[in-house]
């Protein structure tokens, strides 16, 4: 997909978002979501930083700052689809949720396997450059695969990385893990969107 599409089809999706969020009410959409209302909007905990969404018109700041357009788009939709169901407690692959498979070969590519190329390449640290990475994304370690750590992308949505490490049998892994009651959060092509950038702001952390 060419950038000209890219930004074409982040303008369509941006407008559908704001328009409908115009018309929400922010106060039930909030508490649906886990979320508090603040003067002029609501505050969503993304990714371990407040966040603000203002209503009616839909900016999203972090510290002040614009949030880039995925991001402003991912937490409008966080807010129009969040229906209250607490997370279940249970992981699950990316391809077991609804529509997942749909999109599975895709979220392997864009999102997991960087995440193990990143964090097995020589002179990257491998796992212990992971663990550094992940604690300044605010992640909790947890028992899981050779290094895992659990996320809370959002306030109903935990999602987890985890990682084995490659040897003379088999390539080094990642996968990206989400909260089975994520379906109610958010759709899939969403959660992929939201795989591929806490994917980044790992790699990036390094």
């Amino acid at each position: 997909m060419s950038d000209g599409a890219v930004e074409r089809r982040f303008a369509a999706a941006l407008d559908q978002a704001t328009r409908a969020w115009a018309a929400a009410d922010p106060a039930r959409r909030a508490a649906r979501a886990g979320c508090v209302l603040v003067p002029g909007g609501v505050e969503v905990p993304f990714l371990g930083a407040p966040h603000i969404v203002s209503h009616p018109d839909g900016d999203v700041r972090a510290a002040g700052e614009p949030a880039h357009v995925a991001v402003r788009i991912l937490l409008l939709h966080y807010l129009l689809q969040a229906d209250g169901t607490p997370p279940a407690g249970d992981w699950v692959a990316f391809r077991e949720l609804p529509d997942g498979l749909f999109y599975a070969a895709s979220f392997a590519d864009r999102a997991e396997a960087p995440l193990a190329t990143a964090f097995d390449a020589p002179g990257a640290g491998g796992h212990d450059a992971f663990r550094r990475a992940a604690a300044a994304v605010a992640g909790e370690p947890i028992v899981a695969a050779d290094a895992a750590f659990a996320f809370r992308a959002l306030p109903l949505l935990p999602m987890a990385v985890m990682l084995w490490q490659g040897d003379e049998e088999f390539p080094p892994r990642a996968q990206i893990a989400f909260d089975a009651a994520a379906g109610h959060c958010l759709p899939a092509e969403d959660l992929a969107g939201l795989g591929g950038l806490l994917a980044r702001r790992l790699i990036a952390a390094v």
